[in-house]
């Protein structure tokens, strides 16, 4: 039977390591975004985001083969939906619905499925205060989607069902870090060489196409420094140390921050407007992040005055 490790303590190293995550995601879907506006394919940017750090921690995956090997295949198949599944429902959400959009649904309501997941397979308890957390980022993503959310002649919720099936495969993808047993490098280079074999088959199926070889260096290297440096190599390994540390329920939580970075460097970056009910949306899910994650500065154990002798 899977063991499902609880929640670790405060953990400053966590906190800093989830910190860069959350930067190297807004990265990652800002690109996201602005590739399914040029003339790079939803292959071609898998490649970057998994073939790089598949080719520099292939030594690393042939060194601890003789561990990564004992993992059972139910878990690394869990592992493994964090990594092609995840990222073509994403870049097909990015087709229909803004960056904000994405930031808001997928680290917005993972969250969610963690916790559930948890829950329900785990036997995890669920504090009064992460379940009020929750309800406050779910009515701050629906402030921030605002009416797009039932506005189907946008066609926005294309995206919207995209996103949510992506956060579903990121949450299975969180937990199965807590439960394999292997250290943050070791699963990055598994998921990421998993990750390209797949592609390559696919390539070599004829299932997918690619234009690369037409990509000028001008475009490529922003996405080669946003997918495969940054989500692809730092950001797997960040949010690997940040799950040890924290744990999956509080990474989760904290990851929900995204939609408020995303949202205000989409405004800036892609020239996405957000709104006063955007902002309202950002401000309120920032809170339920707040709550959600039960994150506490630790008191320090105060020793009492030693009795004073009597004269």
């Amino acid at each position: 039977m899977e063991t499902y490790r609880g929640e670790p303590a405060f953990n400053l190293k966590g906190l800093a390591a989830m910190a860069a995550t959350l930067l190297i995601w807004t990265g990652f879907l800002l690109s996201l975004r602005s590739g399914s506006q040029s003339v790079l394919t939803t292959t071609d940017l898998a490649l970057m985001r998994f073939g790089l750090p598949a080719l520099l921690f292939m030594p690393l995956l042939l060194l601890r083969w003789p561990r990564i090997r004992r993992i059972r295949l139910r878990h690394a198949l869990l592992l493994m939906l964090g990594g092609l599944p995840f990222f073509y429902l994403i870049a097909l959400g990015s087709h229909y619905a803004p960056a904000a959009h994405a930031g808001a649904l997928v680290p917005g309501t993972a969250p969610l499925f963690v916790t559930g997941l948890a829950v329900v397979v785990f036997g995890e308890p669920l504090p009064r205060q992460r379940l009020v957390g929750l309800g406050v980022i779910v009515a701050g993503v629906g402030v921030l989607l605002g009416s797009g959310l039932v506005d189907l002649a946008s066609g926005y919720w294309r995206g919207h069902l995209a996103f949510l099936g992506a956060s579903l495969l990121w949450a299975c993808y969180t937990v199965a870090l807590r439960i394999l047993g292997i250290g943050a490098l070791e699963a990055t280079a598994l998921l990421c060489a998993g990750s390209l074999a797949g592609l390559l088959l696919l390539l070599a199926g004829g299932q997918v196409d690619s234009n690369l070889a037409t990509a000028g260096w001008p475009l490529l290297w922003p996405y080669l420094l946003t997918q495969g440096l940054g989500a692809g190599i730092v950001g797997g390994f960040t949010y690997g140390v940040a799950i040890g540390a924290l744990g999956a329920e509080k990474t989760a939580a904290l990851g929900s921050i995204t939609p408020a970075l995303a949202a205000v460097a989409a405004l800036f970056l892609l020239g996405e407007p957000l709104s006063a009910g955007g902002l309202a949306g950002v401000l309120t899910i920032t809170l339920g992040v707040l709550l959600a994650s039960g994150l506490r500065w630790p008191r320090r154990e105060v020793q009492p005055a030693p009795a004073r002798e009597p004269d």
